[in-house]
């Protein structure tokens, strides 16, 4: 094992304090102990207050119970150690308030963001995945986070936006150790817990702020990755997953193939294959991972239009992430303009699936920040993709 990989992470350690306030005493960091609000608090506007009975003769069974915890999971975005998330009053420990309001956000509104865009494809991430939720909390934290993004979404309140985007990283990072512990031993009791929380995980980066320019630092966005991160299912797997609540997530896995030219605009793709195979010499090895991108990408639009298929444009943006292979991605970060080019022609997709609220306004986002690593003289090939996305 490597020195890397054996090091143990721990808190930093702090002295122990038990006249802090119940915020602090909460998230287990050091309280300053300043009055009326500690700087804690102060700084991220949480409620503070001071327990009128001493901590040693009061005891909160969940702290005791959460005392043993590995230390949380800390994102580039986000701390846990260092954000106290607001909660409610100290007598309302017992009934987590905040929780069951993005619960019951979850039920009514954000669970029809997940599936597809046929009647009925949502219903199992509105019943049996809170039910998975319970046995899997880190199903819940992510059905959770998520719930709280779609509401930042909604809020025009800039301090109640912030407030939901930190109380989503801080759900989406408890739930990522587990998820990570969970995917290294797969098995049949979990593996809809497993699919489940990695689609919500990819909702999630498309859903989360981002700062402006990010989108294409590492080549193709993170949202893709995280999307192909389980990677091809195992049979065991499928057999599974399609006996299991989430069956409806295979599907596009399974479909077949269909006649490309079922796409009025096929030809628009097609136009592409000259383009993309007319290589200098010493890039005429790109040219066969261009071809198979392009193939899927045709698949891609042509699954829409048929009906026995059952994929509408945001299954079939995932159907092509999940087809593309490794060598495009490589393209694709070495900023390579070809590559950018066929994304540019998925954004049509994205497009068409923005009355998926976390897809909203992610085609031109896209586009507008992919457009610096095209040359001029490349640009007049993204002219349908900026046209259909409102950009020209």
């Amino acid at each position: 094992m490597s020195s890397e990989s054996s090091k143990v992470y721990r808190k930093r350690p702090h002295r122990k304090v038990k006249s802090g306030c119940t915020t602090c005493k909460r998230r287990k960091i050091k309280c300053d102990e300043e009055k009326p609000q500690c700087s804690n608090c102060a700084r991220y506007n949480s409620e503070c207050v001071y327990p009128s009975v001493p901590s040693d003769c009061v005891r909160d069974p969940a702290l005791a119970a959460n005392s043993n915890r590995s230390p949380p999971f800390k994102t580039p975005d986000s701390s846990i150690e260092d954000q106290p998330v607001p909660r409610g009053r100290a007598d309302d420990e017992e009934l987590p308030l905040q929780d069951l309001a993005l619960l019951h956000q979850w039920t009514i509104s954000t669970y029809a963001g997940c599936g597809d865009s046929f009647p009925g494809e949502a219903d199992p991430w509105r019943i049996e995945v809170p039910k998975l939720g319970q046995q899997f909390p880190f199903v819940m934290r992510g059905v959770l986070a998520v719930s709280a993004l779609h509401l930042a979404r909604q809020t025009a309140d800039p301090a109640e936006k912030s407030r939901y985007v930190q109380l989503a990283a801080y759900h989406q990072d408890l739930a990522l150790p587990e998820y990570r512990h969970a995917i290294t031993s797969v098995c049949e009791d979990n593996i809809h817990a497993v699919v489940a929380f990695s689609a919500l995980t990819t909702l999630y980066c498309m859903a989360a702020p981002r700062e402006p320019g990010s989108l294409f630092v590492d080549g193709m966005p993170e949202f893709v990755f995280l999307h192909r991160g389980v990677g091809e299912f195992p049979p065991l797997w499928r057999h599974w997953v399609n006996n299991g609540p989430l069956r409806s997530q295979m599907h596009r896995r399974q479909v077949p193939l269909v006649d490309s030219t079922l796409n009025p605009d096929d030809f628009r793709l097609m136009t592409l294959q000259h383009f993309l195979t007319n290589l200098y010499p010493e890039e005429q090895h790109e040219a066969v991972h261009y071809l198979d991108a392009l193939y899927w990408l045709r698949q891609a639009f042509a699954l829409t239009y048929s009906p026995e298929s059952r994929i509408g444009p945001k299954y079939a943006t995932m159907f092509w992430m999940e087809k593309v292979d490794q060598g495009f991605l490589e393209l694709a970060a070495q900023h390579k303009p070809r590559a950018f080019i066929l994304l540019a022609y998925s954004c049509i997709l994205i497009n068409r699936a923005e009355g998926f609220w976390y897809l909203e306004g992610l085609a031109q986002n896209l586009l507008v920040e992919m457009k610096p690593y095209i040359t001029d003289e490349f640009l007049p090939w993204i002219e349908w993709p900026l046209q259909v996305c409102g950009l020209t």
